[in-house]
């Protein structure tokens, strides 16, 4: 944390912290907040607030420069501020707390006084101005309230005056954490950490911070014995934290178990993770801290009060956890596959129900979404990887795929002509936002060709859930030959009143039964489903090559359907279906992007999808194959800025490069496109 001599005319930020403001394009907003509520005295209203306060938490460094975060506790009044300058506190630190050794007259210190009941919380640092038998004085240089967020409320008790402190020869040292300690670091959901700016005693920005930080319990993983971690999540736009571990990554950590009074202190040094797998997945965190540990104090019993747990944050709602890390991480992992049985679907589709190989559980998946498969051709060593739909509901002990046979694809005929039971292949997880919208509208189901597999699994989800829906299924092939799935079709069709089934051929063969076999004759088109469907709103659902998705959008759009009740997925660019580049605006700021060697700049919004959606809606075709982070084939350059992966792509781009099939732009970017 900063500290300035003359707010008004200088920032109350130092380098470090400016630094980040600026990497997050925040300078001049966070610039201008500071200005107005940092302040070089605490206004009134702090200083009542921390004369109510049973305890406060001190920020201090050691004279090997190393910060340690502390608490320190006495009956509400025991700390007091005669002027807007001075913080007198009436009490001295445990004989164990390294704080009890680093007061000193003219030493730096943080100050955060904290009220878990209401959540409020003040900040202040300064240095020792007095230091006396029963207490010391802190002169004030900066002070400044925070937010609520991230803080669990909870009740404080006093205990009995025998029951306050232990002997210092009670006191657990090491290097390393016990189990009995890491399993306390593991539960916390509150931890206090110090940080010092130290460009030297004689620099204006000199000084010591302790801030607050908290999460759902667990949210500080343990990596191994001297080792942590914990997800950075949004605050104040200070980063008086970040920014002093940037410029110098000492720091030091308290944790309470607010049980047993136990305290924690952790001394070592920091560094900031800002991109990654772990930074990308876990849900609410903009960046990662990893904490490694030096030297770690615990005091049994230490502290007069005790807390009692009330209400979590509510913003807590909102963050992950490391399971949920772990759990997504694991998704990216090859997973070997057994083929348990092979069923022809038509003449050139045929089905392969594939198991884990090693008897655990398939992973989740959802209707519609796709399974990235890994295939070692004969007389290559290098895999293929492609993506098939997974043509049947999930619920299962298995995965369903069905592929059609095509003349010039390879992994296609060989699978057909190779593949067998007991045939062994590898996959990652399922993945693909095609999926079937939760919602009670009726829907829609159009396929044409091997497009069907999305739908038939999106019917059979429905026919699980009980067919509770209104359901129109509308399938469009050649003849009876190539069309797969037509008998379980009708099946459902006459189990379920709700699911209504039309078949069309575009080319019959004489053999083919029209009111058995197929419906009607010619191409799906919106005719078709004028004829068919009564007047309602829908969830219409595309799904083929894309002439036959192009033709349909374009006519269910000139009916006046809503683009966001059109869900298809992707035979060919994303922009094909599309009317115009993109006519629509989700964000009212948007974000500049520029392709650099077709020298074009582009305003990108959540409304215009991916960066090679924006790319191609400007008239450049970059290659691409999978779109969906799968196959690397659509990997940029980037020249400046920086992107995000709604869900981290499984073939992980080279430093310096873009997935552009499915990134989107942090801020400002250029490409080398």
């Amino acid at each position: 944390m900063s500290q300035a001599a003359s707010l008004p005319m200088k920032s109350p930020f130092h380098r470090g912290e400016r630094a980040i403001q600026r990497r997050l394009g925040i300078a001049d907003q966070a610039e201008d907040l500071g200005r107005r509520m940092i302040r070089d005295h605490m206004p009134d209203q702090h200083r009542d607030f921390y004369a109510g306060l049973p305890f406060l938490f001190v920020g201090s460094i050691d004279p090997e420069g190393r910060p340690w975060a502390s608490v320190l506790a006495g009956t509400p009044g025991f700390i007091s501020a005669p002027d807007a300058k001075t913080l007198t506190l009436a009490a001295r630190p445990h004989p164990g707390d390294p704080l009890a050794g680093n007061l000193a007259n003219g030493v730096p210190l943080g100050i955060l006084g904290l009220d878990f009941a209401t959540r409020r919380r003040n900040r202040m640092n300064g240095s020792v101005v007095r230091l006396s038998a029963d207490g010391f004085s802190v002169r004030v240089d900066q002070s400044f309230g925070n937010c609520p967020q991230y803080i669990q409320a909870r009740h404080v008790e006093p205990v009995a005056p025998d029951m306050i402190r232990t002997a210092p020869d009670q006191a657990i040292q090491g290097k390393h954490l016990t189990a009995a300690q890491q399993a306390m670091v593991a539960a916390a959901d509150t931890f206090f950490i110090a940080t010092h700016f130290a460009e030297g005693p004689a620099a204006a920005e000199h000084g010591a911070d302790v801030s607050h930080r908290g999460g759902k319990s667990g949210f500080v993983r343990i990596e191994d014995e001297r080792t942590l971690s914990w997800p950075d999540f949004y605050g104040n736009n200070h980063f008086n934290t970040l920014g002093n571990i940037l410029v110098n990554p000492k720091a030091g950590l308290l944790f309470i178990d607010f049980e047993s009074r136990d305290l924690l202190f952790l001394t070592g040094s920091a560094e900031i993770v800002w991109d990654g797998p772990e930074v990308t997945v876990f849900e609410g965190a903009e960046r990662i801290v990893r904490f490694r540990l030096d030297r770690a104090i615990q005091l049994p019993a230490a502290l007069p009060v005790r807390w009692r747990f009330e209400d979590p944050s509510p913003v807590l709602e909102r963050t992950g956890s490391w399971e949920a890390v772990a759990a997504e991480t694991s998704r990216n992992l090859p997973r070997a596959l057994v083929v348990d049985r092979v069923e022809q679907e038509s003449k050139t589709i045929r089905s392969f129900i594939l198991k884990p190989a090693d008897g655990s559980a398939p992973l989740p998946y959802l209707p519609g979404q796709f399974l990235p498969l890994s295939v070692t051709l004969p007389g290559s060593t290098e895999p293929v990887l492609r993506t098939y739909t997974l043509s049947d509901a999930p619920g299962g002990d298995g995965y369903r795929i069905s592929v059609k046979r095509e003349t010039d694809g390879t992994v296609s005929r060989h699978l057909h002509d190779r593949i067998a039971p007991g045939s062994r292949l590898v996959a990652a997880a399922p993945r693909g936002s095609f999926t079937l919208a939760p919602a009670d509208r009726p829907v829609v189901l159009l396929s044409a060709g091997v497009g069907i597999t999305p739908m038939i699994a999106m019917l059979n989800q429905i026919a699980a859930d009980g067919a509770d829906r209104p359901v129109w299924f509308v399938h469009g092939t050649r003849n009876r030959g190539e069309h797969a799935f037509g008998d379980h079709v009708r099946n459902l069709a006459a189990r379920f009143p709700k699911i209504t089934a039309h078949v069309r051929y575009s080319r019959p063969d004489p053999n083919d039964r029209q009111d058995i076999d197929y419906d009607s004759t010619g191409h799906v088109d919106a005719a078709l489903l004028q004829s068919l469907l009564p007047f309602g709103d829908y969830d219409f659902y595309l799904c083929g090559p894309a002439p036959f998705m192009q033709t349909l959008y374009r006519g269910l759009r000139a009916l006046n359907v809503a683009e966001d009740r059109i869900h298809y997925e992707f035979f060919g660019p994303a922009t094909v279906l599309k009317e115009t580049k993109a006519d629509r605006q989700d964000d009212a700021n948007p974000v500049p992007v520029r392709f650099a060697r077709a020298d074009k700049q582009a305003e990108w919004s959540p409304a215009k999808g991916s960066l090679l959606d924006l790319a191609e809606a400007e008239g450049l075709a970059p290659a691409y194959s999978c779109r969906s982070g799968i196959c690397g084939t659509c990997a940029v350059s980037v020249v400046s800025g920086d992107v995000d992966y709604a869900e981290e792509p499984l073939a992980a781009p080279e430093p310096g490069q873009a997935l552009i099939c499915c990134a989107k732009p942090r801020g400002e970017v250029v490409l080398d496109l």
